[in-house]
């Protein structure tokens, strides 16, 4: 039987990512690097070398899904003048 463990809210809103682990053995909090290949990723395409991370996504497990928590985006770096 497969099991699938939903994402709601935030950036994965939607999304349903299969899992092989016994749901219970899941970590209770998830810190994932969101960029474009996240996305590519999720579609089943090929990645793109060197996407910058857009922003970092906290999910928190509640029964059987991951509800959005927070966003932060990612430190800037400063620029040369």
């Amino acid at each position: 039987m497969t099991k699938f463990i939903q994402f709601i809210g935030g950036p994965l809103d939607g999304h349903q990512q299969e899992v092989s682990e016994n749901k219970k053995r899941l970590p209770a909090v998830l810190h994932l690097e969101i960029s474009r290949n996240t996305y590519r990723h999720m579609a089943r395409q090929p990645s793109e070398p060197d996407e910058p991370t857009t922003s970092r996504a906290t999910y928190e497990l509640r029964e059987d899904r991951y509800v959005f928590i927070a966003v932060r985006k990612p430190a800037q770096k400063p620029t040369a003048r």
